[in-house]
């Protein structure tokens, strides 16, 4: 149990970490790519690359991150207008069971996706650079949302069948 504690939280330091590099280097990026370009008046070529390339993986381990803090958009209208607990209970159950399904499916057509990019490898137009780092990110990214978006059914699962109490009843969820 002690060993997949310090997974679960090495897991989260290096997610953490991906997205202060990724982000820190889109800004540096975007800095010089201004200076060299409007104040020196010399075309960079490249950089606009490697920006892309940190703001996928930004995008997708951000959207991993979202998904384990549960801050991941929702739309719960029906939440809002069925007024028994039990029923909102039932209802989120539903749409994280879609969600699950949804965001398996897509981890599974990212994984063909960067089985063929490691067949194949592509390239960037301007340096060369093989494509299957930012089809990874896509892989990765997903693959967590996937397993946080399962964690949650489970969960409210186990909230709606009456296992564990709902947040509103005083414990922590």
């Amino acid at each position: 149990m002690v060993l997949l504690l310090r997974i679960w939280h090495f897991k989260l330091f290096l997610k953490r970490l991906t997205l202060v590099i990724t982000c820190a280097l889109f800004s540096v990026i975007v800095i010089v790519q201004i200076v060299v370009r409007y104040f020196l008046l010399v075309p960079m070529h490249g950089l606009e690359e490697i920006a892309v390339y940190a703001a996928v993986w930004t995008y997708f381990i951000g959207g991993a991150y979202g998904a384990y803090e549960r801050s991941h958009i929702s739309a719960s209208l029906m939440e809002m207008m069925i007024s028994g607990q039990s029923a909102r209970d039932w209802i989120k159950v539903l749409a994280n069971a879609i969600t699950v399904v949804v965001a398996v499916w897509t981890t599974v057509w990212t994984f063909k996706y960067f089985q063929w990019s490691l067949q194949l490898e592509p390239k960037s137009l301007e340096l060369q650079a093989p494509l299957y780092w930012v089809h990874a990110s896509m892989f990765v990214g997903l693959g967590l949302m996937a397993f946080y978006f399962a964690i949650e059914l489970a969960d409210n699962l186990l909230r709606a069948l009456g296992i564990r109490a709902t947040p509103s009843e005083g414990t922590a969820g």
